[in-house]
């Protein structure tokens, strides 16, 4: 059951960061989602803004000791670093929720949407967003909502999905949100969570799927973005 508390969970600790710290915070979690590394550039091309601004915003980060620099630099959340960030997390994926089922924004659009939305909703909204999405576990994206949903322990990444069996896609990474025109595939297609395709080979190691009988070839980062169950 949900509970009307859940809003102040990541209101209280998202408020005392500043808008572009919090965005910063949201696409590094994002990225990282899978421990895969993260690095300065790819929070340029996501976030869409000039590499002296990011470096402005890192340092605020660094500061406040949210996010390190490791090996090569490669950046990660810190331990207190992760916990906000699970509170954005949390206030993104229900808004994106909120603005597909109740106001009726396309799949398309509701990442960049919530984005927008984030930094200037009340805690009074907030609450109403929860009562009015109390009744889903995931985001429009199959990512589930801390504290209603678990992942699957039984989901591969699309590269790893076995040859010839029928698979369902049970999720897409977060951060796909930030790529406008890989999103766009995945909406013209249909390739949404819930869609079932068959894995075949491909004699130039490519990812080939086959939709409803449409044969769709697949670049490496949108393949490595969707997660399956075998069905």
């Amino acid at each position: 059951m949900v509970t009307s508390h859940i809003p102040l969970f990541f209101v209280q600790g998202t408020m005392r960061l500043a808008e572009p710290e919090a965005t910063c915070l949201l696409a590094l979690a994002n990225l990282s989602e899978y421990d895969d590394p993260v690095f300065a550039d790819q929070l340029v091309r996501c976030l869409h803004i000039e590499p002296e601004r990011l470096l402005q915003t890192l340092q605020q980060l660094f500061t406040r000791q949210l996010v390190t620099a490791l090996e090569r630099g490669r950046l990660a959340l810190t331990a207190n670093g992760y916990l906000l960030a699970q509170h954005l997390i949390v206030r993104h994926r229900l808004l994106e929720r909120f603005l597909l089922d109740v106001v009726g924004v396309p799949w398309i659009f509701v990442h960049r949407e919530a984005a927008r939305l984030a930094p200037v909703v009340s805690p009074l909204f907030l609450e109403r967003v929860v009562d009015l999405t109390r009744h889903v576990t995931v985001c429009p994206h199959g990512n589930p909502i801390h504290g209603r949903g678990d992942l699957l322990t039984t989901e591969v990444r699309l590269p790893n999905a076995p040859m010839g069996q029928r698979c369902r896609l049970t999720r897409i990474a977060e951060w796909i949100g930030y790529e406008t025109h890989l999103l766009q595939r995945l909406w013209s297609h249909e390739l949404l969570p819930g869609r079932s395709f068959v894995r075949v080979p491909d004699p130039f190691q490519r990812y080939v799927i086959v939709v409803d009988q449409q044969v769709l070839v697949l670049g490496p980062r949108i393949a490595s973005a969707l997660l399956v169950v075998v069905e």
